[in-house]
């Protein structure tokens, strides 16, 4: 099965950007909860944030490895 590169491109650059998104907003709910609590109305809570911010560390390696490594392939593709 032939994978579309740009399908794949266009899918992990978006997933990868709200992983991104998601890790900076618990990363300020750690070191600003008040200020993000209040934004969230009481749902994202300095313990939730620590959780969420710990648990999205290792997506957020994964997803820029696969960033780079499919822009690499993207750009060899183009030269050949």
């Amino acid at each position: 099965m032939k994978i579309d590169l740009k399908w794949l491109q266009k899918t992990v650059h978006w997933i990868f950007a709200v992983v991104i998104v998601l890790h900076i907003l618990t990363g300020y709910g750690i070191t600003k909860s008040q200020l993000i609590e209040k934004l969230t109305f009481g749902i994202l809570t300095k313990a939730l944030s620590f959780k969420l911010h710990i648990a999205l560390s290792i997506p957020v390696i994964i997803l820029l490895i696969l960033h780079i490594y499919i822009a690499i392939m993207s750009h060899k593709k183009n030269k050949i």
